[in-house]
């Protein structure tokens, strides 16, 4: 019996040495929810999930699409996702109204060759100054291209209560503009280019050369109690966006295909321009240009920490 039982624990020790050298990633991945908006800034995330870096990192994403960034904080709060794509306006927004949103990593950056102000054949717009008393589709009514096309039109002399801002999705803008709806519209890749191809509308050179490179557009966020709890999956998703970016400076194709994917838009169309600027890291600088621009536009009243809203795993 005596040999018998040391010949049990010898067993047992081997079992659990064996136990302990299976790699990490027959674990069970951790799923995930992601809200995004139909735009190329989330290309590090698109090419992630489809190039399985999500998946070598343990985490099992799905992604949920919506119209609005500002359907992004209510989803986290909320709880129906864990992961969000909002623009910084709408992160600085949320908080001003009590919410307690972070940045966990970044997403795209200016500048981006595929951010483009169109305008519609006829119109008579040749640059910004031209929109005063025009009706121009944003994506989004206090959303960063609204925030970005007041900014450009005080930078230009121009009145923005002058301008008739209407709210108007990415994918419909086409069509508004073809039917005369509106007279212009800031475009984001990939759909600037279905719009230009179909005529549409033309480019309305340089509304944006004003803009510092580095600039913030779209990021990925998360509540900070979320995020707290849940460190070592931030650090994955962020381990995954990087090699995702290094894949994407080696693979454009295979960026242009995700980006297809998730956007809905023919890989051609997205093929059509060149890929956005993606990065991970953020800095409180970057932050800061927009908690400034959204003060002198009053759309936040407090006065929040810049490095407050980098959370860092």
């Amino acid at each position: 019996m005596m040999r018998n039982g040391k010949f049990l624990i010898a067993a047992g020790v081997a079992v659990t040495v064996l136990l302990a050298t299976v790699p990490a990633t027959t674990q069970q991945p951790k799923k995930l929810k992601m809200m995004y908006t139909l735009v190329g800034g989330f290309g590090s995330s698109y090419l992630a999930q489809e190039s399985g870096l999500f998946a070598k990192h343990g985490l099992d994403v799905e992604f949920i699409a919506t119209n609005a960034s500002g359907n992004n904080p209510p989803a986290l709060v909320s709880g129906s996702v864990e992961v969000a794509g909002p623009t910084m306006p709408t992160v600085l927004q949320a908080n001003d109204a009590g919410l307690d949103i972070v940045v966990i990593a970044g997403g795209s950056v200016y500048p981006l060759p595929g951010d483009v102000l169109v305008a519609r054949p006829g119109s008579g717009i040749e640059k910004p100054a031209d929109l005063k008393g025009k009706t121009v589709g944003v994506p989004g009514l206090g959303a960063l291209l609204h925030f970005m096309l007041i900014r450009s039109l005080k930078n230009n002399g121009v009145d923005p209560a002058s301008v008739r801002f209407v709210e108007l999705g990415f994918a419909q803008a086409t069509d508004a503009l073809k039917s005369g709806q509106i007279d212009a519209y800031p475009s984001q890749a990939p759909f600037t280019a279905r719009i230009l191809q179909s005529g549409a509308g033309y480019e309305v050179a340089n509304w944006l050369k004003d803009t510092p490179d580095g600039t913030l557009t779209v990021v990925h966020a998360a509540t900070r109690k979320w995020a707290t709890d849940n460190r070592a999956t931030v650090k994955a998703w962020r381990d995954a966006m990087r090699e995702s970016n290094a894949l994407a400076l080696k693979d454009v194709n295979a960026l242009n295909n995700a980006i297809a994917k998730y956007t809905k838009l023919p890989p051609a169309v997205v093929a059509s321009l060149p890929p956005p600027n993606l990065v991970v890291d953020i800095t409180p600088v970057q932050t800061k240009f927009w908690i400034d621009l959204a003060k002198e536009q009053g759309a936040i009243k407090g006065n929040p920490d810049p490095a407050s809203v980098i959370f860092t795993p």
